[in-house]
């Protein structure tokens, strides 16, 4: 039985070495193209989970405090080593405290830079609230002290939490480093 001849249109033919180069060549810069954006992208995605986190923490302790008929103290702790916690009452608690039945730890909640790898609340400037610590009031949710919690990538880009007097709690991009276009500017 007779093999099919070739067509002119070259079925049957494989690729070249040539192609098979430039094919790659292609799919190299394209790739070192895209590793910077999609860097960028997963930074960004970190800081935001750490930015709503705190938001969304601070939204429930305030629930907390008017459900409980109690003062809810919200502590942070800033550095490579960061974290927040908080808890019922009228002490505030201290959230590098980790062994539950210790004095100090941190009951309602606790969260610490384990939970978000690569994002840092910066030691200096990083925490505004008196004492480090703020939290609300059960009767009308307002809060125990004013101030914010900035925290930052490993690019160094930047989220702000803010809590105001009445309560009032948002997430801004501080001027030049902050996640524009992701939160109004501060």
């Amino acid at each position: 039985m007779k093999r099919p001849a070739c067509t002119a249109a070259g079925v049957g033919r494989g690729f070249t070495l040539i192609e098979l180069v430039v094919v790659l060549a292609i799919t190299g810069i394209l790739m070192v193209m895209a590793v910077p954006v999609l860097n960028e992208q997963i930074d960004k995605r970190r800081l935001v989970a750490v930015a709503d986190a705190i938001y969304g923490d601070m939204q429930y302790a305030r629930s907390e405090a008017i459900r409980n008929n109690q003062n809810v103290q919200i502590s942070f702790s800033g550095g490579a080593s960061w974290c927040y916690g908080m808890i019922l009452g009228a002490t505030a608690c201290d959230c590098s405290v980790v062994a539950s039945s210790s004095t100090g730890y941190c009951a309602l909640k606790r969260v610490d830079y384990l939970d978000f790898q690569k994002v840092s609340i910066p030691a200096s400037a990083g925490i505004s609230f008196s004492g480090n610590k703020t939290g609300f009031d059960p009767v009308r949710g307002v809060a125990l002290g004013t101030g914010h919690v900035i925290m930052e990538s490993a690019l160094g880009k930047q989220a702000q939490v803010n809590l105001a007097l009445l309560g009032r709690i948002s997430v801004c991009a501080p001027a030049g480093v902050g996640l524009t276009g992701t939160y109004p500017a501060c």
